[in-house]
């Protein structure tokens, strides 16, 4: 009798202490995924959360602490939604050690980036932040300015200068003509004095009857 019930003791403490090292076993995987979750995290964006940026950006970036599991990229997930609600990125996630990127085509407004990432140990995080695209700066149309008065081209100078020259050249015609005319007078006078003067010489010189 006395055998008997050692025994239920025996047995008693055994299950007391597997249950406990059950339950231990389970408080340390609990608290291990735990922490891990608490641990891995997000620590910058580009573009940042609330920012505005142009429209010309061509990818969202996500920096974590960690890099996210390897061999498991189908589980990362990037989304920018526009205001509309549509998904204005393209392609695949890339990775690139702790940072995790993603095409866009971005519009005008503001604009929500849902993501999803898987930690080393297998723990999924999700999150979402949001920033503003600024409109395109329009083109302003060119401004057409009117000049003053312009100045005659050096092409035309010439020909306006070129009537003078011509009228010179006809006026320096006229006076040639006029001064050899006069030369000629000149010489027949000089031809008829000198006839003039040996005739009178003559006649002086002749004997008086």
């Amino acid at each position: 009798m006395h055998d008997g019930r050692h025994d239920q003791r025996h047995c008693l403490v055994v299950t007391t202490r597997l249950l406990f090292a059950a339950v231990l076993a389970a408080f340390l995987v609990i608290a291990g995924a735990t922490s891990a979750s608490a641990h891995a995290a997000m620590t910058a964006s580009d573009p940042a959360d609330g920012a505005t940026v142009a429209s010309n950006l061509e990818r969202v970036t996500l920096t974590f602490n960690e890099a996210p599991l390897a061999g498991l990229e189908a589980g990362l997930r990037i989304e920018v939604r526009g205001d509309d609600g549509a998904d204005e990125s393209s392609g695949s996630v890339a990775v690139e050690g702790t940072s995790l990127s993603k095409a866009v085509s971005l519009s005008p407004g503001p604009h929500t980036v849902v993501w999803r990432y898987v930690s080393p140990d297998g723990h999924p995080i999700e999150g979402q932040f949001a920033f503003t695209v600024e409109p395109a700066a329009s083109p302003t149309a060119p401004t057409t300015t009117t000049s003053p008065m312009a100045a005659p081209t050096p092409s035309s100078a010439p020909t306006a200068a070129a009537a003078p020259s011509s009228t010179g050249t006809h006026a320096h015609g006229h006076g040639g003509q006029a001064l050899l005319l006069g030369v000629v007078g000149i010489a027949a006078a000089v031809v008829i004095g000198t006839v003039v003067v040996r005739i009178r010489r003559h006649a002086d010189t002749r004997p008086q009857d």
